[in-house]
């Protein structure tokens, strides 16, 4: 009886208790990652953002509390091919009151769970191998994540999700990894079904072999005991159980105090992402010289750039500041929150599906008050590729920023870049060169150029057929990018861009005159052959090139401020018919504002291309049939041209039959995500920050999977994305049978499953 109050009894909701009995045998993360914290390793980032979200819904007198070390936090991850999509929505839809919008009370004694979702590369190694095979076979990536914390002096983390689940009648068979910041205790891994695999921080409670040893120690005392009669029994036995208690109590106290130091660390890593959100992206599309604006025209002359002190277009009421000029605005703190925001503003989320790498420019609209800019991004919401990384979105919205305003401040005529190895001079317009934008163009041009030597290169198959065709022992040429017209639509102060594809252009061209170039020994082959060579360039490698630079991923930052261009040449011709906000700003020459960080230097890049070329990378041989080399030299020159944009505007009734629904997308995308009509994108948009800070409820959304979005600010697109990948593979899936919950325990194998109804 004893023995039976030290060990506790099972829990009620307890499942097939086949664990034995003491502390779930699992990884200790303290020990597979040494030296790291292991609270932020991948199984338990889920309580981590947890915490942090929790720290964020407190008053500042008691955000310490959500980083309590004894307050435990604990997380299931579950496989959502398992569930039907009701259940998945639901289960994502699931917060704990305080971290809803304006919770009525929120104090550190609240209820705290939500679900979110996690890659299954992140957690891949802790799973078994049937799980494993299981989910490459359905081809699933993403992972619903339930964590919770405790009630204080109440139920357990681990009893707190099982409700939730209780609540959608999910049944731990869904389960394929469960989590705790400190070893699951010997009442709750009774939860847990011996299948499945568990991880913890720091070692906690009695272990399962201390515990099957406590019977055998307390009968051995009291046999030693025996001879001294009953009483010295008892208080043997008792004796025995003191000392495992202690042994207890001492393991838990040291938990607690390894546990409160990572939990500084968790504490640090929410404190920097708050900083990062709140810090970086308040200057997107928005820059104001003056606190306050003169009277008259807005955006008239440069003391009218805005009317903030910090034109915030971003983060709502987490990181928006408000003019004091301005009376009728609301106060900090009540500003709304905006469609990219939803998706960026809370520290440590991983929105799986969305690849912000992706992004790029479709939508700017000035509406003429002053206030600033409305914008809306694109971006691929597949969940099976792409970097769902919040702090690629922040970096790609301050890149397409930086250059638009770059754009509008420096004359048409610098947006260029050259490498030519003999002009070291004449690189880059001094000015471009200080931005990422010229950054940008610079490394663009010598990757094209690394590109072609690629293409043409005899152990490729396309530089094999070019091999065979080509005469004579040397080829110059003049590649270069510029601007395709762009497609777009203007509708008032609003500008939708359609296409904007880039252009790249060829000539056969020796340095100075024919012949005669200093940069490298390349005599002029006869007109026969050299229109001979360039009509097999023209034909076979420029289509491939072009191919790339618009759709490789190492050429996306060259599209994505190429975007901004064509955004800015609109913004132009609109400032020179209407008062715009940054007005101003055109042509006024100073890029103060947008220099780059880096400590990029335009020689750097120079320097690396006169290395490649004079290495050889431009050169290759082929041995022939008689044991002969022939050596073929390629010299590339060009540059990135960027001066020109020809915009070609789509009139309104073509717009209307091929674009149908999107003015409303983009119109929606300024308040919440939305998932493009018919499409795998998503628009993340934001409207001006006066338009923000009045902000009222979005419209209501027409489909499911919208209201999805509207619902769940945060996982919108990982679950918007997850849904529609669901809906693929079960529609590819046809030999796929129902899961039969009841016998889950036996077909925890590779089989595909079906959705149940």
């Amino acid at each position: 009886m004893v023995i039976a109050v030290l060990l506790g009894p099972p829990p009620s909701s307890s499942a097939d208790d086949q664990r034995p009995p003491g502390a779930a045998a699992g990884v200790d993360l303290s020990k597979r990652y040494p030296g790291k914290n292991p609270l932020l390793s991948p199984p338990l980032l889920p309580i981590a953002d947890l915490r942090a979200a929790l720290s964020r819904a407190l008053l500042k007198s008691e955000k310490d509390e959500a980083f309590d070390a004894y307050r435990n936090g604990a997380v299931e991850m579950i496989n959502p091919w398992r569930l039907s999509d009701k259940k998945i929505v639901r289960l994502l839809e699931e917060r704990a009151p305080i971290l809803r919008p304006n919770p009525s009370l929120a104090t550190s004694r609240s209820e705290v769970w939500r679900g979110s979702l996690v890659t299954v590369d992140s957690v891949d190694e802790f799973l078994t191998a049937e799980d494993r095979r299981e989910l490459r076979t359905n081809n699933v990536r993403v992972l619903v994540a339930l964590s919770a914390l405790n009630m204080p002096d109440g139920l357990h983390s681990e009893a707190v999700i099982g409700q939730i689940l209780k609540k959608h009648r999910i049944g731990r068979d869904a389960i394929v990894l469960g989590g705790s910041e400190r070893q699951h205790c010997q009442r709750c891994a009774r939860l847990y079904p011996p299948g499945i695999p568990l991880v913890h921080a720091r070692e906690y409670d009695l272990s399962v072999a201390e515990v099957a040893s406590l019977p055998t120690a307390v009968e051995r005392a009291k046999r030693e005991a025996k001879d001294k009669g009953p009483d010295q029994q008892r208080k043997a036995a008792e004796k025995v159980l003191e000392e495992f208690e202690t042994a207890k109590k001492d393991r838990n106290a040291k938990a607690a105090q390894q546990l409160g130091m990572d939990l500084e660390g968790v504490k640090d890593r929410a404190a920097k992402q708050e900083s990062l959100v709140g810090g970086s992206l308040p200057s997107t599309f928005a820059h104001s010289e003056a606190p306050c604006p003169v009277e008259g025209i807005q955006g008239a002359g440069a003391h009218g750039l805005g009317s903030t002190t910090s034109q915030a277009v971003l983060l709502g009421a987490a990181a928006r500041r408000t003019s004091p000029c301005d009376e009728e605005q609301p106060p900090a703190g009540r500003a709304g929150a905006t469609g990219l925001s939803k998706v960026l503003a809370e520290p440590g989320m991983d929105p799986g599906g969305i690849d912000f790498s992706s992004m790029e420019l479709r939508y700017l609209s000035d509406p003429g008050d002053g206030s600033g800019l409305q914008y809306s991004f694109s971006a691929d919401r597949d969940p099976m590729k792409g970097d769902a990384r919040t702090s690629t979105g922040l970096a790609v919205t301050d890149q397409t920023s930086d250059a638009f305003f770059v754009w509008l401040s420096l004359n048409p005529r610098a947006f260029w870049v050259n490498l030519n190895p003999n002009e070291p001079d004449r690189i880059v317009d001094s000015r471009l060169g200080r931005t990422d934008a010229g950054r940008i163009m610079l490394q663009a041009d010598l990757r094209m150029k690394q590109t072609v030597a690629k293409l043409i290169h005899p152990d490729a198959a396309t530089g094999r057929e070019f091999w065979n065709s080509i005469s004579g022992d040397c080829l110059s040429f003049r590649t270069w990018i510029l601007s395709a017209p762009a497609s777009v639509h203007q509708n008032g102060d609003k500008l939708y861009i359609l296409d904007a594809p880039l252009d790249v252009q060829m000539e056969t061209q020796y340095l100075q005159k024919r012949g005669d170039s200093k940069a490298a020994a390349c005599p002029q082959q006869d007109k026969a052959a050299e229109d001979r060579n360039e009509r097999l360039f023209r034909s076979l490698i420029l289509p491939k090139l072009k191919h790339s630079i618009n759709t490789a991923p190492e050429y996306s930052e060259l599209r994505r401020v190429y975007l901004a261009r064509v955004a800015a040449e609109w913004y132009r011709e609109l400032s020179r018919t209407k008062a715009t906000t940054y007005r101003g700003l055109v042509d006024k020459g100073d890029i103060t504002h947008w220099q780059t960080e880096s400590d990029w230097k335009p020689t750097d890049t120079f320097d690396q291309y006169v290395r490649s070329y004079t290495k050889g990378e431009f050169k290759v041989s082929k041995r022939t049939t008689s044991g002969d080399k022939i050596y073929v030299r390629t010299y590339s020159y060009g540059g990135v041209d960027l001066t020109r944009i020809p915009l070609r505007k789509v009139p309104d009734d073509r717009f209307t039959a091929q674009h149908a629904g999107l003015t409303k997308d983009i119109d929606q995308s300024l308040n919440a995500p939305r998932p493009s009509t018919g499409g795998d994108t998503v628009l993340l948009g934001a409207p001006t920050p006066r338009q923000a800070a009045g902000l009222g409820r979005p419209e209501g959304p027409t489909s499911p999977t919208a209201l999805t979005l509207r619902l769940l600010p945060v996982l919108l697109l990982p679950l918007a994305a997850l849904l529609w990948w669901r809906r693929r593979r079960l529609s590819a899936s046809a030999s796929a049978s129902p899961l039969r919950r009841a016998a889950a325990s036996s077909t925890r194998t590779g089989n595909t499953f079906r959705r149940p109804s």
